[in-house]
């Protein structure tokens, strides 16, 4: 039997009046939401790539025309599959719809001899009336009790300090250890060690597949960092490629036969790299018991599994000419059961999946990985969007979200410690920055950071998040926005509340600042209507040269911007933030909102005025009395 097409699900509506909403992307721009209303014709979300996509997300929603984030039917659906995937609601010439989704027929074929078998993978799938709030609930408590397991199940996760954006491949120990010790003087718990470690790895044109220590940089190999690393009362975390190949690496030398490529064609190559056959089981068997050596040689806590591009050129030396149709799914079954062997070997390593970012985000690898990195783009705007994409399909512990530096190393947007980690706070925290070149203010800053995080983290990891207000991704376009849904698109506003609904953390983050706008609220959800919540913000206070020349209408004397007295001044003297204290029902705050303080508005500063400027964001609490 050679099959051609074999979907997981088929879904049937009795008439159109619908829409289809798909999440797409590239690299660091993941997760945008599309919505199209499902008129006539076939509406198609599908990746090619070899993997599930940065371009097309496997998780899709289909909604009733009107439904809004609490209200209206909605259907979520996705599939337990991290390769190439197919959804499209197909309208008839009599208006009734039909949904379909599975592996991706286009480069699929798959022959089966007598006694064969084949097993098409597993589509979830959930209804609400309640809108998208109440269909994202479904899908995180799913994807929480029977998606994610092992001993990270219900486990909250440690806030790590990831060398990769402050070191990039230039790596020693003593450069490690460094970062290391300023981290845990933060509150750092988990350091990660990121590309650069082994064989000549000084750039990505070289050494992936030679997994050994580079003792040029690590004199005393993995086991002797991570011995220093822990003695300072941190964990230690790694960073491996192992899907990946370098054409100029000793394995590849050795066994050319290993790489997807096709005979006698030139390479398209992806980030000067290959990718491994896992079609071959000698392959995946090399991969096993080289990870097993590295995780087992030094006391390993965390494992970033990284994978660097798409595929192309897929021809498998292994497989004969007629079964080349047969690679794309291969691959994905020589993945799992790597995945499966290693999670089972090392059950207490917390391993998180990486792709480019965000580019094989999807239940079959949180099956085996709890938590995946999502996205490389860690721009907080971007993030707002991308984090709100994520959120309709899986729950946010499932989301690594880092606090990298300004200018952002992706965009070149400059944006306020504040937004970066009030956005990075709503799934696993980490720190992505070089921490040594920090002021001493930015280091205070993100030692409060940290401690705050830590108070809930479990609130926000394994509680109910709801989406409110939300700024309008890039290029996206509605006819049922309005102001109590998108605030014109530019406020975002998060909630999470605890499984017993005595505490919550919301957030709000402004895109640009509007003109003669001063007033703003913040509507939480999900609260207990009968509980009385105490609600309150954390008072900071702002560095007074972000008032510009405005300080000259205080100052006795005349400041130059940026000079000498300007600075001195800016090292004594603080400007108040605004504090929000109030005790209320609910009720009362999810019906009402709060009405927060006034926002600067070109006249008068003091401590009841809110400093909210662009990419202006603030963390609320409440908790039950």
């Amino acid at each position: 039997v050679k099959l051609l097409r074999l979907m997981s699900n088929q879904l049937d509506f009795g008439n159109n009046n619908y829409t289809f909403t798909t999440f797409n992307g590239s690299w660091a721009r993941e997760m945008q939401r599309n919505d199209r209303k499902t008129l006539a014709g076939t509406y198609v979300s599908e990746s090619m790539d070899g993997v599930s996509s940065s371009k097309a997300n496997p998780f899709v929603m289909i909604y009733k025309n009107g439904a809004t984030e609490n209200t209206g039917e909605c259907f979520g659906i996705n599939l337990v599959y991290s390769g190439n995937h197919y959804e499209a609601c197909s309208v008839s010439s009599f208006y009734k719809m039909r949904f379909v989704s599975g592996i991706n027929p286009k480069g699929f074929e798959f022959i089966l001899e007598k006694g064969d078998v084949f097993e098409s993978p597993e589509s979830v799938m959930t209804f609400s009336e309640n809108g998208f709030n109440g269909m994202s609930q479904n899908m995180h408590n799913f994807v929480r009790e029977h998606i994610v397991r092992g001993t990270w199940k219900n486990k909250v996760r440690p806030v790590l300090l990831n060398s990769w954006e402050a070191c990039y491949f230039d790596i020693n120990e003593s450069k490690l250890l460094k970062l290391a010790k300023a981290g845990k003087d933060v509150g750092i718990e988990l350091f990660v060690m990121d590309d650069g470690w082994f064989g000549k790895r000084n750039d990505d044109t070289t050494s992936l597949g030679d997994w050994y220590v580079n003792k040029k940089k690590l004199p005393g190999g993995l086991k002797n960092l991570a011995d220093k690393i822990k003695a300072m009362g941190l964990y230690f975390g790694i960073w491996v490629e192992p899907e990946m190949i370098s054409v100029d690496s000793d394995l590849y030398r050795e066994h050319p036969d290993w790489a997807l490529e096709i005979k006698e064609k030139p390479h398209s190559e992806g980030r000067n790299q290959r990718i491994l056959d896992l079609c071959n089981p000698e392959v995946c068997d090399h991969i096993i018991e080289t990870m097993k050596k590295i995780f087992s040689s030094a006391d390993i806590s965390y494992v970033k599994w990284d994978m660097n591009r798409i595929f192309s050129d897929v021809y498998s030396k292994y497989l004969p000419p007629e079964r080349q149709g047969e690679v794309y799914h291969r691959y994905v079954m020589g993945l799992y059961k790597i995945m499966d062997t290693l999670t089972k070997e090392f059950p207490e390593i917390l391993f998180e999946g990486c792709a480019s970012g965000g580019n094989r985000f999807d239940l079959g690898i949180l099956c085996f990985f709890p938590q995946i990195w999502a996205s490389d783009d860690t721009d907080a705007l971007y993030r707002v969007t991308g984090q709100t994409g994520y959120s309709y399909g899986y729950p946010l512990s499932c989301m690594g979200c880092h606090v990298s530096a300004s200018p952002n190393h992706q965009t070149l947007r400059k944006s306020p410690l504040e937004a970066r980690f009030n956005v990075a706070t709503f799934g696993s925290l980490g720190y992505e920055l070089n921490l040594c070149d920090l002021k001493k203010e930015e280091l205070l800053e993100i030692k409060q950071q940290v401690e705050t995080y830590k108070n809930w983290r479990d609130v926000i990891l394994f509680g109910s998040f709801y989406r409110g207000r939300r700024i309008l991704m890039h290029g996206e376009h509605t006819d049922y926005r309005n102001d109590d849904v998108f605030g014109h698109g530019n406020i975002n506003e998060w909630t999470c509340v605890s499984k017993d609904k005595k505490a919550a953390v919301g957030m709000i983050m402004q895109a640009q600042v509007e003109p003669n706008k001063q007033y703003e609220y913040y509507k939480p959800a999900g609260l207990d209507e009968n509980i009385k919540y105490h609600f309150t913000n954390e008072s900071k206070r702002y560095n007074i040269k972000n008032f510009g020349d405005l300080v000259n209408t205080a100052s006795p004397i005349h400041v130059k911007q940026d000079s000498l007295l300007h600075n001195i001044i800016a090292r004594h003297v603080t400007m108040p933030g605004e504090s929000e204290d109030y005790v209320a029902r609910g009720d009362v705050l999810m019906n009402g909102g709060i009405s927060l303080k006034q926002a600067f508005g070109g006249t008068g500063y003091d401590e009841f005025v809110r400093y909210f400027q662009d990419l202006g964001s603030r963390m609320y609490f409440m908790e039950g009395e």
